[in-house]
């Protein structure tokens, strides 16, 4: 079952496209397949249409998804690691779409598997009705959970010889995002003010982006509240999708669903989500 998609189209300069993930680093293996070369966090989608654009299509499936039906024609499969679990895409030359694509959760393997649409020939056989326009469908699923707190939960500033305590960590699949949404679709809120702004576009398009990036971490519509940046323990940066303990009022663990400046919108932790913070705090005691 498709759990979310997005779509977006892209210069493709130097024959493709790129799509990365919007937060956190990671390293991974260098994987090759079809038009797909995948890394850690990152991937190159080769649409073979240089100086033209990409029509591009993410979905995120449960699990592994169908063969995509004519005439989309199989171009690839490989496996990506994310970071993050929220993705993006952009040109070769760094500009980046100003919307994404939750995954799911962050430090995750997912598959992928790519699909484009061949040009379509003119009646004289030789003129491609549009050559410059590529069309690329690229579905995901998750594959495991790859959360090792000695490795993504290392604090910074360590001595290089410091090693992580045994923390417990058991791998799950059980997780929200990964889940289909019940709660009903959210109410457009109020934008920004953007008087006086000179690209108000961009930055309506950037607060949608946002605003959807919540709504999909948060699929089942539990209570929200704000916290300050401050009061969460050093875990990591804060990033949508992220779960840290709150160091004031009970110390309850929460998920990160949006960032407004200083101003963090949270909801509580589930269980999977909370596991890790746990187990972090078991591999790195303060």
């Amino acid at each position: 079952m498709t759990l979310r998609s997005f779509r977006d189209t892209v210069d493709t300069y130097h024959g493709g496209f790129q799509l990365d993930d919007l937060y956190g680093v990671v390293e991974g293996p260098s994987l090759s397949d079809g038009i797909l070369d995948t890394a850690g966090g990152w991937m190159r989608v080769e649409s073979g249409v240089r100086h033209g654009r990409a029509d591009v299509r993410l979905e995120i499936w449960d699990s592994d998804p169908p063969p995509a039906p004519a005439p989309w024609t199989a171009a690839g499969e490989s496996a990506y690691l994310s970071a993050g679990g929220i993705v993006t895409m952009g040109d070769d030359e760094g500009e980046r779409s100003f919307g994404a694509l939750v995954l799911g959760p962050p430090c995750f393997l997912y598959g992928v598997r790519a699909h484009r649409v061949p040009p379509a020939r003119g009646s004289d056989g030789d003129f491609w009705e549009d050559p410059r326009q590529a069309h690329v469908l690229l579905r995901f699923w998750p594959l495991r959970d790859v959360f090792d707190p000695a490795l993504h939960a290392r604090p910074a500033g360590l001595r290089e010889d410091a090693a992580a305590l045994p923390s417990g960590y058991v791998p799950s699949m059980d997780w929200p995002v990964l889940r289909e949404r019940t709660a009903p679709p959210p109410r457009d809120g109020s934008g920004p003010d953007v008087t006086g702004d000179p690209y108000p576009w961009r930055t309506l398009a950037r607060h949608r982006c946002r605003t959807r990036i919540r709504h999909d971490l948060d699929p089942a519509g539990a209570p929200v509240s704000t916290v300050r940046r401050q009061d969460l323990a050093a875990s990591g940066p804060p990033d949508p999708g992220t779960s840290h303990r709150v160091t004031v009022a009970g110390r309850a663990i929460v998920t990160v669903l949006a960032a407004d400046g200083d101003l963090l919108t949270v909801r509580d932790a589930t269980r999977a989500e909370s596991a890790r913070v746990v187990a972090a705090e078991r591999a790195w005691p303060a």
